[in-house]
């Protein structure tokens, strides 16, 4: 016809004083998008140009509703009127599903007594709609609605979920999305519980020709029935991130601030509200403002900070870093001296209330060439130099009687001996690489012994260990380490290691109580530090990290994980423990996969508390997968409290239609 549809009929008839074309039998339409169309009987009004047809088989081609390539979009019918305005259907019924043989039922429809296509609008309207599940009702929309295939971005509804949470009660959420403009959106989010109050989520989006800007905000008026721990009053949540990128060709310049605050500490753990700006279960949020520049010579950072442990109730829990301004450039560069670099960092600190510390600091970095013998010995020498210009009001541990300058250095000589041994498959290479560092700092130093610091195999030769930016560890030291591996050999390099092994050990020359406990290092002989891995097989491997007493006798930390995969089952085992000096904790945690075929599968995993000899969580999840449908149960058990989160165990029941989205049953207590 004049539209480019392209109609097959068996016969017809064309009354000319009507302009009106009648058929009977197997007829099939065509679009120009390659969209089909089956009808038993149709009529066709060339005055109103009006298709109207009987027995609706309508087949979709567009991949935006394609998930899967097995999916086979399509609209049934009893009737079909079609016109400019689009296409409306009496007593239909939709899906995506792979068409099954022998008349099997989809796994999924939306069966309703009217749908519309408005083609104006690009969107289609049902009216009494009902989701069935292998022609099971589970779901009743009075009136429904979604984009039609060939838009990519509409304001609308998304599809609820519905939830349970045992510290508040089951809860129905109905996000609906706004397309403000082409560069803006927005997603607003009612919450609606069933024994408690309202909560409103919203997240606004914003994109610009060089960054983005995310605003995300909640709020709730609080708990309905308050207790000892569930305290009145609202709660909210402000999150906020700008980037904006100005980078040239010559040089990289990018500005972000961000802005994190909640007004309950356990309030997103309490709502279970997830946001892609903060993990809801760290208790840290930051704030700040930070730009940063870099080009082939200089690097310069400048920024302002506040962050907030939730976990603290009182005013200690707010820190402020205001400003903080970090230069960076290469000073000195010589082929037979090395290279030296200076850093600088100028920040004033406010921490537990009234405690200050004003700082500049400058490093200068010396690295020496590396220099090799013909044994193939490799040595180099690295230094640092460090001046510290800092005042101090009520701050724990510095001096508070005006400015006060200090001046620490320390110098390090490095060698290793790389030994390669070709095995007699040509594809292996073995490496043994003893290493030796002699590390002397005479300087005075301040006291961090309660410093978070664990000695470890990747932080064992490194020449400042601590983490304060104005602190070099005293002392004189030798650290002796030995690195054997086993490799695939790949283009004349080695490749995937098969096994390997590193262990090493700090020797000082004096006790120093002022470095970190926890780390050994106020011994003169350190923990015994080590990581091994071993690759038994394509199906199995094993890893290790452990710090051992000097004696070889006691482990103090041991972290171990192996994976093991057979066949469909993929098993993983993680063993923590913590004793001494580095703490006093305890836990495994176990997960197990299995993938029947390719759709049913099965997972479980738990995480024991060792030390109380008790179980944290455990989760047991089933799930069915097929083209166009996921359906799984998922129990889960927590053992938690948290001020105001209470232990929970639920039952849920999970399915998603695919290409739509999913909905989550009420968990069962």
């Amino acid at each position: 016809d004049k539209d480019g549809n392209i109609i097959e009929v068996s016969m017809f008839n064309y009354l000319t004083d009507k302009k009106m074309f009648l058929s009977k039998g197997d007829i099939k339409v065509q679009d120009k998008r390659n969209n089909e169309y089956r009808f038993s009987e149709i009529y066709i009004d060339e005055k109103l140009e009006k298709i109207v047809g009987s027995d609706v088989k309508s087949f979709f081609n567009e991949n935006t509703l394609k998930a899967d390539p097995r999916n086979e979009p399509r609209f049934f019918a009893n009737s079909a009127s079609i016109n400019k305005e689009g296409v409306e259907l009496e007593k239909g019924i939709f899906t995506t599903c792979k068409n099954r043989p022998d008349g099997k039922c989809p796994p999924w429809t939306i069966r309703a007594k009217k749908i519309r296509h408005d083609n104006a609008k690009k969107t289609i309207y049902y009216e009494n709609a009902v989701v069935e599940v292998y022609d099971f009702p589970i779901f009743y929309f009075p009136k429904f609605f979604h984009p039609d295939p060939s838009v990519k971005r509409q304001s609308g509804f998304l599809f609820p979920t519905f939830k349970n949470n045992s510290n508040l009660s089951a809860s129905t959420t109905l996000p609906y999305f706004w397309a403000i403009t082409k560069d803006k959106d927005m997603t607003i989010t009612p919450k609606i519980y069933t024994a408690e109050n309202f909560l409103l989520m919203n997240e606004y989006r914003q994109a610009f020709r060089n960054g983005f800007l995310i605003v995300d905000t909640s709020y709730t008026k609080g708990y309905k029935n308050t207790t000892n721990t569930k305290l009145p009053g609202g709660r909210s949540h402000l999150f906020s991130k700008l980037i904006l990128d100005f980078s040239q060709d010559k040089y990289s310049s990018n500005l972000e601030a961000n802005y994190q605050h909640v007004s309950n500490g356990t309030y997103l753990k309490v709502h279970d509200i997830d946001t892609e700006l903060v993990d809801k279960e760290e208790n840290i949020l930051k704030s700040d403002i930070n730009y940063e520049f870099q080009d082939k010579e200089i690097f310069l950072g400048m920024s302002a900070s506040m962050f907030e442990d939730t976990s603290i109730v009182d005013r200690s829990r707010y820190e402020y870093i205001l400003p903080n301004i970090a230069f960076e450039r290469n000073i000195f560069s010589d082929e037979k001296l090395g290279l030296i670099d200076i850093y600088s960092n100028a920040f004033v600190r406010n921490y537990k209330v009234n405690q200050f510390t004003k700082m500049f600091i400058n490093d200068f970095n010396w690295k020496s060439k590396q220099f090799s013998n013909a044994s193939g010995l490799k040595t180099n020498f690295e230094g640092l130099l460090k001046v510290v210009n800092y005042e101090a009001d009520n701050a724990d541990k510095y001096k508070v009687d005006g400015l006060t300058t200090e001046a620490s250095t320390v110098l390090a000589f490095n060698t290793e001996l790389p030994l390669v041994k070709e095995s007699k498959e040509k594809d292996k290479i073995s490496l043994l690489i003893p290493k030796f560092t002699l590390r002397s700092a005479p300087n005075q130093m301040r006291d961090i012994s309660d410093d978070d610091l664990r000695l470890s195999y990747s932080n064992l030769f490194s020449l400042n260990k601590n983490s304060q930016v104005d602190v070099i560890e005293r002392g004189t030291s030798a650290t002796l380490g030995l690195e054997i591996s086993n490799n695939d050999f790949e283009n004349n390099t080695p490749g995937p290691k098969n096994y390997s092994l590193s262990v090493g050990q700090i020797y000082n020359l004096d006790k120093n109580e002022n470095v970190p406990q926890r780390s050994s290092l106020d011994q003169q002989v350190s923990d015994l530090v080590g990581e091994a891995f071993v690759k038994i097989s394509d199906n199995l491997t094993l890893k290790s990290e452990f710090n051992l007493d000097n004696n070889i006798k006691d482990v103090h930390y041991q972290d171990f994980g192996a994976n093991l995969i057979l066949g469909n089952t993929d098993f993983n085992i993680k063993y923590l423990e913590e004793s001494s000096h580095i703490g006093s904790s305890s836990y495994v945690k176990s997960d197990i996969k299995i993938d029947f075929d390719n759709s049913t599968k099965l997972s479980f995993d738990l995480r024991k508390n060792l030390e109380t000899n008790s179980t944290e969580f455990y989760n047991l999840a089933y799930d069915y997968i097929n083209d166009c449908l996921k359906a799984g149960v998922v129990y889960r058990r927590e053992f938690y409290n948290d001020r105001d989160i209470e232990a929970s165990e639920s039952l849920m029941f999970r399915i998603s239609f695919l290409p739509f989205g999913g909905v989550d049953s009420p968990n069962i207590d």
